[in-house]
């Protein structure tokens, strides 16, 4: 299957391996992806191959994404953050879904100093 995905459009990403989900594969993985606009939308990619995955998180890695896990960021998408405490990390605000609710996303504590330095980056 032929699969593309607009990595311009993407502001985050949650990348699934067999370390987190022991029903996924190197040929069945998963990806939820957060596309932002006028709203941020959540869509499911299942049976993302390893390679595919792999490909996927390095052009965003490129793009000055911000690892946490395997949740990658975009620091442009970044409406709020707040560091609840430098172990625990950080909850950021990539915008507002179809409920009006913001999408909050958690970071660890290391993935949420360097998106402050990203941030401050960006403004600066």
């Amino acid at each position: 299957m032929e699969r593309f995905i607009n990595t311009d459009l993407v502001v985050a990403v949650q990348l699934t391996t067999p370390d987190e989900n022991p029903l996924v594969t190197d040929d069945s993985r998963m990806m939820d992806v957060w596309f932002g606009g006028a709203v941020v939308r959540k869509q499911l990619f299942k049976k993302v191959k390893k390679i595919d995955q792999e490909a996927f998180s390095a052009v965003l890695l490129r793009r000055g994404f911000v690892r946490s896990g395997n949740l990658l960021l975009n620091p442009r998408a970044v409406l709020f953050a707040e560091m609840e405490h430098e172990l625990v990390g950080g909850l950021v605000t990539i915008g507002f879904g179809d409920n009006n609710r913001p999408v909050e996303l958690k970071l660890k504590g290391e993935a949420f100093r360097e998106l402050a330095v990203s941030l401050n980056g960006i403004s600066g």
